[in-house]
């Protein structure tokens, strides 16, 4: 890390001592993922709408936030921004390898839960996250619009972030953020109205 505390917000100091330590020491890593991963996991979760993959993913965004640590400069941009950069960078591989999610059908969820080899748990609570009727539809309906436009609705809408946090995580700029919400908007309502 090439730039000093003098460059970094007054609320970034905690955090950029716990980058220097974690950099020394992998170990030291530990609070920045106490810290994140539930706003991670709750960011992923809304994009894909499957617990089993958005907890795949967060721990991906962890390993590569860990992995490239040593690397990390601070340039302005939020420990936690770099995060969900991490995270938005793997839903959209994801999606990328995929093209399209499969939702849990009843029928898939019987035959799962008489699968011996899978993890009751989490079919409960893939079960509990789909009985709930507007996540579901919500999920159905930004899942109709491009990725850009989900990326900057989840983010703005369910993460509750300003257009310069958004415009960080997604490394564009503030009046592009604001286009594609409205954008996304206009889509959405078209779809739904």
């Amino acid at each position: 890390m090439q730039e000093t505390k003098a460059n970094a917000p007054p609320a970034a100091d905690e955090e950029l001592e716990w980058l220097r330590k974690a950099q020394e020491d992998p170990a030291a890593f530990e609070p920045i993922f106490h810290k994140y991963h539930d706003a991670i996991f709750n960011y992923v979760l809304r994009r894909t709408c499957n617990v089993a993959l958005a907890q795949d993913l967060t721990a991906n965004t962890f390993m590569k936030a860990l992995d490239n640590l040593k690397r990390f400069e601070w340039q302005g941009v939020s420990l936690s921004s770099w995060l969900f950069r991490i995270a938005t960078n793997e839903i959209h591989q994801n999606y990328r390898k995929i093209k399209r999610q499969v939702s849990l059908t009843d029928e898939l969820a019987r035959e799962l839960r008489d699968d011996r080899h899978a993890d009751g748990p989490l079919l409960e609570l893939e079960e509990s996250v789909l009985k709930h009727e507007k996540f579901r539809r919500v999920c159905q309906t930004l899942a109709k619009l491009e990725l850009k436009y989900q990326t900057v609705l989840t983010l703005r809408y369910f993460e509750e972030k300003s257009i310069k946090e958004i415009a960080e995580i997604l490394d564009l700029p503030e009046n592009t953020v604001k286009t594609h919400i409205r954008r996304g908007l206009i889509q959405l309502r078209d779809l739904v109205g």
